[in-house]
């Protein structure tokens, strides 16, 4: 199968981008949702999707990927659009069908569910406060996140309501396509991946105080 991704990235990072990127290994926690949502998330997450904390962005077109640039530029830099060169079984990919994350409807349902029991919260024992705390707390773990609902009547509930309701793998894409969806794929191993610029395409945004 082949992956069509394109990145776009400053004009100076071009050089360095031809040495090729390897899985980011240290987490990093989606800021576009609720810690609460990226747990469960997690999860949730089957074995043959890519986990958003590890994951690279990118798009289904050039013109997207330019679109979704937001790397910093320097005075009279620009965005360029390129090519991501990785093979297809180097890689776990997933697209989604909005264009973020933060707009998914999995985060409305959690909130409602939290809204809901808001009452049963304040009636349980410190101690089981504390647990629940936890599930709160940025980059929490499939196994870690297990073992709290083990200690949590709570969290039981709470994890087989989504479990039952959650759409945001089961309607992720693992086949891009050039529709604005989000979507993000992650290394696998050792590999790694590279960017091969492509001929201009509009638009091409700079900081060149003399370009209008």
């Amino acid at each position: 199968m082949t992956v069509e991704l394109f990145r776009a990235i400053p004009e100076s990072k071009l050089a360095e981008s031809s040495e090729g990127y390897r899985r980011q290994s240290t987490l990093r926690i989606p800021s576009n949702v609720p810690y609460v949502v990226d747990n469960l998330w997690e999860w949730l997450r089957p074995d043959s999707m890519p986990s958003r904390r590890h994951a690279v962005y990118a798009s289904g077109t050039p013109e997207l990927a330019l679109e979704n640039a937001s790397a910093p530029l320097a005075n009279g830099d620009c965005y360029v659009a390129c090519r991501v060169v990785v093979g297809a079984n180097e890689i776990r990919v997933a697209q989604l069908q909005v264009s973020d994350a933060r707009n998914h409807e999995d985060i409305r349902m959690i909130s409602r569910w939290l809204s809901r029991h808001s009452r049963e919260f304040t009636e349980i024992s410190l101690a089981e406060r504390q647990v629940l705390a936890l599930l709160f707390s940025p980059g929490l773990r499939q196994k870690e996140l297990e073992e709290l609902r083990q200690q949590s009547q709570l969290i039981q509930n709470l994890c087989a309501h989504v479990q039952e309701h959650s759409t945001l793998w089961p309607t992720a894409s693992t086949a891009p396509n050039a529709t604005s969806g989000e979507l993000f794929f992650e290394l696998l191993g050792s590999a790694l991946y590279r960017l091969a610029p492509l001929p201009a395409v509009s638009p091409q945004i700079s900081t060149n105080p003399n370009m209008r």
